[in-house]
């Protein structure tokens, strides 16, 4: 069986407010061509389908397009839910799924009752243990519908990992086996700075170690981390697949890919990676202005971070790093600051007019006009007397 593993499309996501919907049409497109021309039976997609809980109708056009065109080219999907995506839209995706060729688990479901999903290909029957992304506050309520002792309870990690192993207990000889989830595996590679996955759930915290994962797959599908790589200290082939762009500047350079595993009950798998050509790259310029300027040609149509070293915050020279270079997303002015403790102020003595002058300053280094804070100044009270009402109404 040819199984096409995916993860972390986060369609929707933007760089720096500028859409990249035509990107991921592109790719989303190249990925099911790939799928096409490789002969692949079923997509694990291992969830970050989406970028945001409520998506706007054109992104869900684009999922929804490209789930269409695998049901078109006779290719089944298995999809699970990421940390970004919504149960209860996927929940719903899910009543539709005899209609779309697309099985979907939103939630941890008893391996017995709906938990492993069965895809049937042309000359074997694929078990897929779906688990998708389990937050730390709901950990008990998986591991109680596993079934597991009260000693599972207290750490996140071991109870996710418990909750893993489980699911494959039942994995037989006679089928393809493959555990598919959204989980961090502790030591997987991830931006220092700047990647584009929330950091709140990239950290030991939610780190599951290599060596607990279970053994009974053949197979083990990850999503959550960006960068394409394979866990070398799991128990049997384990990959993240990683995202389908360079969602964030943390991820410039990386090449991104899909994976193509062949399978085979009771025998070892094999996977190749095949990359992906489509999106725009992003790239970082550091240096003076003329330096920058001197370096632009040869960043073709990448979406550029500028990081320009000034003596002090010149007014009007973000704009006319834009003006010179169209495809700059974010200009960052760099200058030294001065040592003085007695004059550095706790970000908790400043009102959010003052916070959000400071970052305008940094970004555009020129002051920003009285009538733009008043305009910030109205949102923001808007803003807060929009939850005042939230809060003040009946439940």
């Amino acid at each position: 069986m040819r199984l096409l593993h995916t993860a972390d499309w986060h369609v929707g996501r933007t760089i720096r407010g500028r859409s990249r919907a035509d990107e991921f049409r592109d790719v989303l497109d190249e990925v099911i061509g790939i799928a096409h021309d490789e002969g692949v039976e079923a997509m694990l997609l291992c969830g970050d389908v989406w970028d945001h809980h409520a998506p706007s109708p054109q992104s869900d056009r684009l999922v929804f397009e490209a789930l269409r065109k695998c049901r078109e080219q006779g290719i089944q999907v298995a999809l699970i839910g990421g940390n970004h995506d919504n149960p209860r839209r996927l929940r719903a995706l899910g009543l539709l799924a005899e209609f779309i060729g697309v099985q979907v688990q939103y939630q941890v479901q008893p391996r017995d009752a709906g938990g492993v999903l069965t895809i049937e290909g042309r000359d074997h029957v694929a078990r897929i243990a779906a688990v998708p992304f389990i937050t730390e506050g709901r950990e008990v309520d998986a591991a109680r519908i596993m079934g597991l002792s009260e000693e599972w309870f207290g750490v996140y990690a071991d109870s996710v990992a418990a909750t893993l192993r489980e699911m494959c207990d039942g994995f037989g000889p006679d089928t393809v086996n493959i555990l598919a989830t959204h989980i961090f595996v502790d030591n997987a590679r991830v931006a220092a700075v700047d990647g584009s996955e929330r950091r709140l759930h990239i950290n030991q915290t939610y780190g599951v170690t290599a060596g607990s994962l279970p053994t009974t797959p053949q197979y083990i599908a990850l999503g959550h981390v960006h960068e394409p790589q394979e866990i070398r200290d799991a128990p049997v082939p384990t990959a993240y697949s990683g995202s389908l762009l360079q969602l964030d500047f943390g991820e410039r350079g990386q090449q991104k890919v899909v994976r193509i595993i062949d399978a085979e009950p009771g025998k070892p798998v094999t996977q190749t990676p095949v990359r992906l050509t489509s999106g725009r790259p992003l790239a970082e310029l550091h240096g003076t202005l003329d330096e920058v300027l001197a370096r632009a040609a040869s960043t073709g149509d990448a979406y550029l971070r500028v990081r320009l070293d000034v003596e002090r915050p010149e007014p009007g020279v973000a704009e006319r790093v834009r003006e010179a270079l169209p495809n700059a997303v974010d200009v960052q002015l760099e200058y030294e600051t001065p040592e003085d403790d007695e004059s550095v102020e706790t970000i908790a003595n400043l009102s959010a007019a003052d916070l959000f002058t400071r970052y305008y300053q940094a970004q555009h280094g020129a002051d920003p006009e009285p009538a733009l804070i008043g305009l910030f100044e109205e949102l923001l009270a808007e803003g807060d007397a929009a939850r005042m009402a939230e809060v003040a109404a009946p439940s």
